[in-house]
């Protein structure tokens, strides 16, 4: 079974010949009656989704809309009514002119709710890790970073100083912040408030601590903890009792706010540095009008209805509770992110269409996304999903052991 480690850069090929080598990956896939990835859509990504090859619509465990406001009424209105006013887009980066009313607002909003002085929008979640890290750190600066953050803070630390540790693992986070103590102008301890492929939190008020005691600072990316942590719904830092504490908040609006587009959130000082020097908001058209006004109108829902976000809860427990009741494998999960730990490559695959068959989405996960051993399928749990669409999945997974031995109880 071919992975992408199979074809990574550092072959005695051109670009060509690595193309051309690469169909043996896609090839592969040949054998499976429907697509594993690039699988077209004929309707919104929700909890439940009408999909290629498929007769009938399958219950979705592949978006991370966490609360459902890519599909509420209140969301999708005041996205048109932006349009009507301000058109289709902006047409130009906010430095030299796109840069409207509502982005300034919705930066004062996204400060106020993650506890920080200002913030910075980008068009992306990515551009917003990449662009904030390359503007801060340099040839005399370290990023030291847990092992599993996200590959879009990893892309931004080129042309610095790099220190990983263990996932999670405060020992190894110590003895580096020890090490680098007055090596370097900048020491930026990076983590992920939620990890995307575990479902995991970050020991924040450990970590947070650690940097102050050597003089760091800290970043956290916290797209999978804005609107689902915490008493109301603002993230990681909440939810530890951390809020204000952090020196830098980056997120995405691409999970709970169901739109897509970033933000870093900090001082006064660091955020008007970046609103210069962070390029891939300088080089970037601003996030349209249309995404502005239904991010505004999703935090708005945020603070104004907590019981959409007790619904995702309810079907988090749930969910959880019967996953280990049955005696599957979810590692350290603790958030609407599952892992159904596989630990084989073309087991994952296998189960994955298996799962398809019995009308259930859910993407097998691989490398590079995670270590070679630790493949899986990665389930998310939507405010929007069914106690049927649960009980579903349940039981695809239990038909899908008998033939493939997918617990590890």
């Amino acid at each position: 079974m071919y992975t992408l480690h199979d074809f990574e850069l550092g072959t005695p090929m051109n670009a060509l010949e690595r193309a051309k080598d690469f169909q043996k990956f896609t090839q592969q896939f040949k054998t499976y009656p429907d697509k594993h990835y690039w699988i077209e859509s004929y309707s919104g990504v929700d909890a439940r989704m009408e999909l290629e090859g498929s007769t009938k619509n399958v219950s979705s465990f592949i978006a991370n809309d966490y609360l459902g406001m890519s599909q509420r009424p209140e969301t999708i209105e005041a996205g048109i009514e932006a349009v009507r006013k301000y058109g289709t887009g902006t047409c130009a980066a906010q430095v030299i002119g796109g840069y409207l009313d509502i982005h300034r607002r919705l930066e004062q909003e996204i400060a106020q709710f993650t506890g920080q002085e200002d913030a910075l929008l980008f068009s992306s979640g990515f551009g917003a890790n990449d662009g904030t890290l390359r503007a801060l750190l340099g040839p005399n600066d370290i990023a030291i970073t847990d092992a599993f953050i996200h590959a879009s803070a990893s892309a931004g630390l080129i042309g610095t100083h790099v220190k990983s540790f263990g996932h999670n693992n405060l020992e190894y986070l110590e003895l580096a912040l020890k090490h680098s103590q007055d090596a370097y102008k900048t020491k930026l301890v990076i983590v992920d408030g939620v990890y995307s492929q575990g479902g995991d939190l970050a020991r924040l008020p450990e970590i947070n601590t650690l940097c102050k005691k050597y003089d760091a600072m800290l970043m956290v990316d916290d797209a999978h903890g804005m609107g689902v942590f915490g008493e109301n719904g603002r993230g990681t830092a909440e939810h530890y009792g951390c809020l204000g504490q952090i020196d830098i908040i980056t997120g995405t609006f691409s999970k709970s706010f169901g739109c897509v587009g970033g933000f870093v959130a900090a001082s006064h000082e660091l955020i008007e540095y970046l609103r210069y020097y962070a390029d891939s908001n300088i080089f970037s058209a601003a996030i349209t009008p249309q995404v502005t006004a239904s991010v505004l109108k999703a935090l708005e829902l945020i603070k104004r209805q907590p019981e959409i976000r007790r619904k995702l809860w309810d079907n988090v427990n749930y969910l959880r509770s019967r996953l280990l009741e049955e005696g599957f494998d979810i590692g350290d999960s603790v958030s609407p992110i599952f892992p159904i730990m596989i630990r084989d490559t073309q087991k994952a695959y296998d189960a994955a269409q298996m799962l398809r068959e019995k009308g259930v989405l859910a993407i097998s996960i691989v490398y590079p996304a995670v270590r070679l051993r630790e493949a899986r399928l990665r389930v998310s749990v939507l405010a929007s999903h069914e106690r049927e669409d649960l009980d579903l999945l349940i039981n695809a997974l239990l038909e899908t052991d008998k033939k493939l031995g997918i617990r590890h109880g």
